[in-house]
């Protein structure tokens, strides 16, 4: 009796994934529908054509450069906006994802409609610059372009029935094969970066208070004992580095690393603003799950057979070949991610390949390394931005969720995901900004002296992206950024002062700026 229950957990009888077929396009259109909301919302103000960085702006550049050197660079910017940009475009490009994700949750022809979910996703990616640089931004991409091996392409998918063939296997294993990759080089480049704080596991000590948007439940973990900050560390550990391995060893194995990746994801998601990027890492996840797992209620409310139906059809003829191109590129895309990121790493693709990669497959942003939290930053310096109307007296601009005011208790955010505040996190993390030395391209902070230039010009979309200012910005004369050192509040100070946060001028992160004298100079 306990040998079958053994066999049944970890034996080797290929399961079926009829379950994960019919959830997993579903809750991936979830995704993206969180995603294109959330971009349309604020990206008048990021890369509108009155925006910090403007995209109309960016295709002209690369249009310019094509018609003096009498090249394509459609393969470099594979988007819609490769021939037109406009916002009103980029708003029905958005608009239409939150369209198309509801069809594909309610089962209408997921398959194109996934295909174009993708397209247009991708298309935003690509000319949103510094503001769609983010992980999580090509994880949806790279899982979008896998589900298109998943999801049926019939017109109708609501059910399961009778006669629906099981997924392709090749379409589980590249499901399989991504969360591999995001969970175990997420604990790589931890363990093997010589990060000092992820090495003594005292990294969770600062996480919760360093963190870019931190939440009201990130100030009661900071205030956890250091034993339960080393103790989760380790089981940190234990989930990115052991279970990823630990999926590959049969129905057992993967059920134990489904289960682990979900509750990682959800304390980081529950302590933390990190848009839909827990949920998808939570529903890659659920694709470990065969049909054996679920509840009986759910496989007979999806009619699914007792006996699986087998067709074999393009889509697994597709899939078992893409499982050969994209495995092999996803190592050549690792192994650039950790050259140069881990101390010592010496294994290096060949060059025909990294060529290949860099060149054909690296602009679609679907084919990806990740490698999350590497360093751990130690201290919160914040940014305050401080405009006048004469000169003498400045007033601090309030931002919509990055602290600021040391009473407010840090917000719940996520989903959605404002970029520019999460940007001013990084921008604080730069010894301070030069126009001379940063207005350079390849500087990293070019955006942020475009960003002080929008508000001295007054751009209303840019203004639409803080909270409201302390005087008409009609008014407004000249601006300067100020730095501080934030802490979290102890228990204690929280309840003799009412404050969530305390904070210390370190000093000027910028000169002064006025309408007379540029923020480029």
């Amino acid at each position: 009796m306990m040998l079958d229950r053994i066999k049944r957990l970890w034996g080797s009888p290929a399961p079926t994934y009829r379950v994960v077929r019919w959830l997993f396009p579903r809750l991936l259109a979830v995704c993206y529908l969180i995603a294109f909301w959330s971009w349309v919302v604020q990206c008048d103000g990021l890369v509108g054509e009155q925006g910090i960085l403007p995209a109309k702006q960016l295709m002209e550049n690369v249009h310019a450069y094509e018609a003096r050197e009498h090249v394509s660079l459609l393969k470099d910017y594979p988007c819609l906006f490769y021939w037109h940009y406009s916002d009103e475009l980029m708003h029905q490009v958005c608009w239409a994802g939150v369209a198309i994700s509801v069809l594909v949750i309610v089962g209408i022809w997921q398959g194109p409609l996934l295909a174009l979910l993708w397209l247009g996703y991708l298309s935003i990616a690509g000319t949103g610059g510094v503001f769609m640089g983010f992980q999580w931004d090509a994880l949806l991409l790279e899982a979008g372009l896998l589900c298109l091996f998943l999801a049926p392409w019939r017109l109708w998918a609501w059910r399961i029935g009778e006669r629906r063939p099981d997924a392709p296997p090749g379409a589980v294993f590249l499901m399989h094969w991504l969360l591999f990759r995001l969970m175990f080089l997420s604990g790589y480049v931890k363990i093997g970066g010589g990060d000092k704080p992820w090495a003594d596991l005292t990294a969770l000590t600062y996480h919760f208070e360093t963190q870019p948007l931190p939440n009201v439940l990130s100030w009661w973990a900071h205030n956890l004992p250091l034993s339960v900050h080393k103790l989760d560390c380790g089981i940190m550990y234990f989930i990115e580095l052991g279970l990823p391995f630990v999926l590959w060893l049969g129905r057992g194995g993967r059920l134990a690393a489904c289960v682990g990746f979900s509750l990682l994801m959800g304390g980081v998601g529950l302590t933390g603003s990190y848009n839909f990027f827990n949920l998808l890492t939570i529903f890659l996840s659920l694709t470990l799950l065969d049909d054996g797992w679920w509840p009986g209620f759910v496989k007979r409310w999806l009619r699914r057979p007792e006996v699986p139906v087998q067709h074999w059809n393009w889509r697994h003829a597709v899939s078992s070949a893409a499982i050969v191109v994209l495995t092999l590129f996803s190592l050549v895309a690792a192994d650039e991610f950790l050259v140069g990121r881990i101390p010592g790493y010496k294994l290096k693709s060949a060059e025909g390949m990294a060529t290949a990669y860099g060149k054909y497959v690296s602009p679609w942003r679907s084919v990806n390394a990740y490698g999350l939290f590497q360093s751990m930053t130690t201290e919160r310096l914040e940014l305050s931005v401080e405009v006048t109307e004469d000169l003498l007296l400045w007033r601090e601009l309030p931002f919509k969720w990055k602290p600021g005011d040391v009473m407010q208790a840090p917000r719940f955010v996520a989903p959605y995901q404002p970029r520019l505040d999460w940007q001013m996190w990084f921008a604080a993390l730069h010894p301070g900004f030069v126009p001379q030395r940063d207005m350079d391209p390849r500087s990293g902070l070019q955006w942020f002296g475009a960003f002080l230039s929008a508000l001295l010009e007054q751009r209303q979309p840019v203004w639409d992206l803080l909270g409201e200012p302390p005087f008409p910005i009609d008014n407004i004369r000249a601006i300067r950024v100020v730095q501080y050192r934030y802490h979290f509040t102890t228990p204690e100070e929280r309840k003799a002062t009412g404050g969530w946060w305390k904070r210390e001028k370190v000093g000027m992160f910028s000169g002064e700026f006025s309408r007379r004298r540029s923020v480029d100079r």
